[in-house]
């Protein structure tokens, strides 16, 4: 039985295995005719290419009833066709294909914590795997997939937090200067440093409210339970492992559990202490709403003797004195969603900029690049995100990164 069926280009999404076009091989535009459809950018290839229709293998791929293209997304593909600039269109790219890679890291890491809570042994394979996918995105797209993952609900951390700790700690190892397999490595041992939180009862860690101190002293037996765990299989490297015992602690040596000081904390590890506070506090949890990545980046640079001072200084450059998804108050009297960092001035991001309605609504939209020597307005104050929280005003970052996208054609920031 044939596994092959014919579709309109127009349906192909990413996740397909596409088998060829119903036309003449020669004017394929792919370097090969069968392979699986990862991005956009292949999709709007194929769609561009003068061909009406193409063959998919349903057996390798997602089927047609499986398509989940939105209106939205298909405007935006218009867009595409249209000329949008070619900065713009990779952009567009990465945030579509850091929501696929979202997705597709969350069931992963929930089959993991399912191993994990059966005692069985995790598949190092798959998860080398997704860490090599996650290194790529964060190399191609910067700070998208980073900002994607901050989107998981509350009852979604535990999964998602590793994936977020994972492509946080291959952006801060870039930008420290480390070599891909380094930066793979860090991506790793993020990716497996709260593998202990399987072994912690579901009531206490999902408790919608304070520990009590005894709850407070199994919830910090994780790195032990997860370093005990992990160290019992000879496929995961020592470095995930002790990344695992000791990202709880502290450059001044009151963190736990072996009270570890300076440089007797691994490099891993104070990378993983830097990524994993920041994913946490900026997350919604069962017992409170995540904070604002601006105001968590000012708050962390508070805490004396807890982390790596010049390591955090690198984080803050790879995210960002208002990293992307950040919401801020203009001095205009808008608000501005960050889209954009400008390298060379950290506090003049690019911003999507934005009134309210008395209902709430979000009104006359507008991309503005603060860095731009025409640009008038300016940022005033950050944690907008909690202003609007208090509001009860919904805001969803991808859809105003790729809208912002959309609307800028071509915005050059060095």
């Amino acid at each position: 039985m044939s596994h092959l069926k014919k579709i309109s280009v127009n349906n192909l999404i990413p996740g397909m295995y596409f088998s060829g076009f119903d036309g003449p091989w020669i004017d394929n535009p792919f370097w090969k005719n069968k392979f699986l459809i990862t991005n956009l950018k292949e999709v709007t290839q194929a769609q561009t290419s003068g061909f009406e229709h193409c063959w998919i293998d349903v057996s390798k791929g997602k089927d047609v009833q499986e398509s989940s293209l939105t209106a939205e997304e298909h405007e935006l593909l218009s867009d595409i066709a249209s000329g949008l600039s070619e900065e713009s269109l990779d952009l567009l790219y990465e945030v579509e294909d850091a929501k696929r890679l979202y997705d597709q890291a969350k069931e992963i890491t929930q089959t993991m914590f399912k191993q994990v809570r059966l005692g069985k042994a995790i598949d190092t394979a798959e998860c080398l795997r997704l860490v090599d996918e996650i290194a790529a995105s964060v190399t191609r797209g910067s700070s998208i997939l980073t900002s994607v993952v901050r989107l998981k609900q509350a009852d979604e951390y535990s999964y998602i937090h590793s994936v977020a700790v994972c492509a946080l700690m291959v952006s801060l190892g870039k930008t420290l200067g480390m070599d891909d397999a380094s930066c793979k490595e860090a991506g790793l041992a993020g990716y497996l440093h709260d593998v202990g939180k399987a072994f912690i009862p579901l009531e206490v860690l999902n408790k919608p409210g304070k520990l009590t101190d005894q709850e407070f002293r199994i919830v910090q037996r994780h790195p032990t339970l997860g370093y005990e765990y992990l160290r019992g299989d000879p496929k995961v490297p020592d470095y995930a492992s002790t990344v695992c015992l000791h990202h709880h602690e502290k450059l001044d040596g009151s963190g736990y559990p072996g009270k570890q000081q300076g440089n007797a904390i691994t490099v891993y590890a104070r990378m993983a202490a830097i990524c994993d506070v920041y994913d946490a506090i900026t997350s919604d949890r069962p017992y409170k709403q995540g904070w604002d990545p601006a105001e968590s980046i000012a708050q962390m640079a508070s805490w004396d003797g807890h982390f790596d001072r010049p390591m955090f200084l690198a984080f803050v450059r790879t995210l960002g004195i208002y990293p992307v998804g950040s919401i801020v108050k203009l001095k205009s009297g808008r608000r501005g969603l960050v889209i954009k960092q400008n390298h060379n001035d950290l506090t003049k991001p690019v911003v999507k900029a934005f009134t309210i309605s008395d209902s709430f609504e979000v009104l006359h939209t507008e991309l503005v690049d603060l860095g731009s020597t025409s640009a008038e307005d300016g940022i005033t104050e950050r944690s907008g995100e909690d202003w609007l929280k208090l509001k009860g005003l919904s805001m969803s970052f991808v859809d105003h990164m790729k809208s912002g996208i959309a609307e800028s054609r071509a915005v050059s920031v060095a």
